[in-house]
């Protein structure tokens, strides 16, 4: 079973990475983007491009922590049954808490972002 925990770290781990650089990749591009805009129309759109990305993220996080949880308790992956234990789920609980965190931060600027006007509306 040792083979089986070190490739669900593999995978956990390249997942992650995947995910990030492509999030890196898209929210620089858009920045870059949105640069050459007028001040206020670039203002309005960095900000729900972060408003975006942080719910994106947190949303991905935390869904991915339950998938991890899930994992560990339906699959057995180490030798012994003495390596068992709660310490297995604590990186996907920090990791699920960190998600909640940024998924709460994105959700906070969406809320704030609706009593501003915006770019849609005429005055």
């Amino acid at each position: 079973m040792g083979e089986t925990y070190y490739y669900v770290w593999e995978f956990v781990t390249s997942i992650t990475i995947i995910v990030l650089v492509v999030a890196y990749i898209v929210h620089d591009r858009l920045t870059l983007k949105y640069e050459k805009l007028e001040e206020n129309e670039k203002n309005l759109k960095l900000d729900r491009l972060s408003m975006m990305t942080k719910i994106s993220l947190g949303l991905m996080a935390f869904l991915g922590s339950l998938g991890w949880i899930y994992y560990m308790q339906t699959h057995t992956l180490f030798i012994s049954p003495e390596l068992e234990g709660f310490h297995n789920l604590v990186p996907a609980i920090v990791m699920g808490v960190i998600g909640l965190i940024v998924f709460g931060g994105g959700i906070k600027k969406y809320f704030q972002a609706g009593k501003q006007p915006s770019l849609n509306r005429k005055a």
